[in-house]
């Protein structure tokens, strides 16, 4: 706890608007986000409640926008339990599979969402699309990665992914495309496996029971 707790404090020299606070004896940090553009300033701010699950650092912290601006409903990707929903799980567990700063979540997590849900509230869409709640979410995330929109062909790829021994750097890559591995299915591959192949393996389960319970 020691570690998250310096964790924290460091993040919030640049946060002067947050602060760490013990609630219920557990540490949290509560306060106002502004959102600065850097030529005209701040343009909007959000208050925010932070709660640091056990997972923490190899997950991102819950937060509840207390200030309530932002609908309380699915469509503003809020959850039931009134906490964000600020990506779905596969893509979280990719980003923080091996730990993350509470700064990195500030900056490159929550301080993004936020503008964009400023930016949702003022145009009436965000700015770079969005993926669905629950199961669909994850469909969306596996079906941007992979480029396939069929999820029988989804499931079997993933297969390959997690179960199946790679082709080599240079052999031909195992869709066909006569183009070697490395040039062509690889990098993909590997961005699958950025959240650790037991998750994947554990995420094609889930996805299988998903479809036979359609």
């Amino acid at each position: 706890m020691n570690k998250v707790i310096k964790d924290i404090d460091s993040a919030l020299v640049s946060y002067p608007t947050l602060q760490r606070v013990k609630e219920y004896g557990f540490i949290r940090v509560k306060g106002g986000i502004p959102l600065i553009h850097p030529e005209k300033g701040e343009f909007d701010r959000y208050e925010v409640l932070i709660i640091f699950p056990k997972n923490f650092p190899k997950c991102f912290p819950k937060v509840i926008e207390i200030s309530e601006k932002i609908p309380r409903n699915a469509n503003r990707h809020v959850n039931y339990d009134n906490t964000l929903c600020l990506a779905v799980e596969p893509e979280e567990q990719a980003i923080a599979k091996n730990g993350i700063s509470f700064k990195f979540f500030l900056d490159k997590v929550l301080v993004p969402h936020l503008a964009r849900e400023t930016f949702r509230e003022n145009k009436g869409f965000y700015p770079d699309g969005e993926y669905a709640h629950g199961y669909d979410g994850i469909w969306e995330y596996y079906k941007s990665i992979l480029d396939k929109e069929d999820k029988q062909l989804i499931l079997e790829e993933l297969e390959q992914v997690a179960n199946s021994s790679w082709p080599k750097r240079n052999d031909k890559c195992s869709c066909g495309s006569g183009k070697k591995f490395k040039k062509c299915h690889m990098d993909i591959w590997l961005e699958v496996l950025k959240s650790g192949k037991p998750y994947v393996q554990n995420q094609i389960q889930i996805l299988k029971n998903n479809i036979n319970n359609e």
